[in-house]
């Protein structure tokens, strides 16, 4: 499995830290430089979330293209009537999963620059991988400053236009964004060939999951960071495990291209999801539409808690991925903890894997074994 961590501004994260977490402690956790690495890291640290692609116009909005995308270098102009240079920056990228290399897959990568600006407007971020023995790039910042091009676009209204007929759009991602990371993930929606996986339907349903977009009207219900485990029934990505002192992961949700479906069970017997982050609001969460479901802390797989995720797609089911998580918590601002999902969420400065919490005033994760 490889492990994709942000090189985020840590600027940035520091004012979030500060302005969403109440004094801390006299105390401060080891720097990650300092820590060994582990032997077992995920690959499923979404870094940019909820961001849909890691990158904004001039006025703060997201940025689609309106076109189809001829996969030349030129000058396109955004839906937000700005002029942008896309350039192939090969190569492409190696760490793509077994399945789509052994089919002859590619995901090229690119440079967008905002011309005006004359900036690179991924400059800054990209992920890394830490686990060698899986995927090794290049060079360690292998992935920064470049972006994925999609076909197709997701709307304000939360739907995804797949970019053919006589609506043609792209969207050009960054790699910390949902859709350049469920690209790398292997979900890509132009790659078919026979026999294989829907990866277009795997691709709206993994960026609805990557953003916890639970009712699949554009709502994200996650944080920057946060460690989500995608599985599908298709060995793309896998079920990842960990051992040595870390707290097991909990069932999250089932999805398909939609949003979230009615999957896991209370102790009650009702259908549900758990939420990724509390406390929220759980009559926000009402499931992907046409498929009700409740949203409860209590919600766990169906059956015995150790099957394992795979075994769950034999046969006929309606949904595409399930995603599991730890139990994460907000930090307590001004405004006092519970309430809706927060616009700010929480930036924790220990390493991406444990529980997301905010600890005596200080956001810190619990440490690796």
């Amino acid at each position: 499995m490889r492990s994709l961590l942000p090189l985020t501004m840590m600027a940035w994260m520091a004012t979030l830290s500060a302005r969403d977490c109440v004094p801390p402690m006299a105390f401060e956790p080891r720097a990650q430089e300092s820590r060994e690495a582990p032997l077992l890291q995920p690959d499923h640290v979404n870094p940019q979330a909820p961001s849909l692609t890691g990158w904004t116009g001039v006025d703060g909005g997201s940025v689609f293209f309106q076109r189809q995308f001829d996969g030349g270098a030129g000058v396109w102009v955004g839906s937000d009537g700005r002029a942008y240079q896309i350039r192939e920056s090969p190569p492409a990228d190696p760490c793509l999963p077994a399945l789509l290399k052994d089919a002859g897959a590619q995901l090229k990568l690119y440079t967008v620059t905002d011309v005006v600006l004359n900036r690179n407007v991924c400059a800054g971020q990209g992920y890394v991988t830490r686990n060698p023995q899986e995927c090794s790039p290049p060079t360690s910042h292998f992935y920064e400053g470049k972006a994925v091009v999609i076909p197709g676009c997701w709307m304000p209204d939360g739907g995804f236009n797949d970019g053919g007929g006589d609506t043609p759009c792209f969207t050009a991602s960054c790699t910390t964004g949902a859709v350049g990371v469920c690209a790398h993930w292997g979900y890509l929606p132009n790659q078919k060939w026979d026999g294989g996986p829907p990866l277009a339907r795997l691709f709206q349903a993994c960026v609805r999951a990557a953003r916890a977009d639970y009712n699949g009207d554009g709502e994200p219900f996650t944080c920057q960071g946060t460690y989500v485990d995608f599985v599908d029934g298709y060995g793309i990505q896998t079920q990842d495990t960990f051992s040595g002192g870390l707290p097991p992961l909990l069932f999250e949700a089932a999805w398909n291209e939609h949003g979230a479906l009615p999957f896991g069970v209370t102790p009650h017997g009702e259908r549900c999801v758990r939420p990724r982050y509390a406390p929220t609001l759980l009559s926000k969460i009402r499931g992907a539409p046409g498929a009700p479901v409740r949203a409860s802390y209590d919600c766990r797989q169906p059956g015995d808690a150790g099957t394992p995720l795979k075994d769950y797609f034999d046969g006929g089911v309606p949904f595409l991925l399930l995603t599991q998580t730890w139990k994460n918590e907000y930090c307590v601002t001004d405004a006092g903890p519970g309430g809706e999902l927060r616009t700010q969420c929480p930036v924790c400065t220990g390493e991406p894997l444990g529980p997301r919490t905010c600890h005596g005033g200080s956001c810190v994760s619990p440490p690796l074994p």
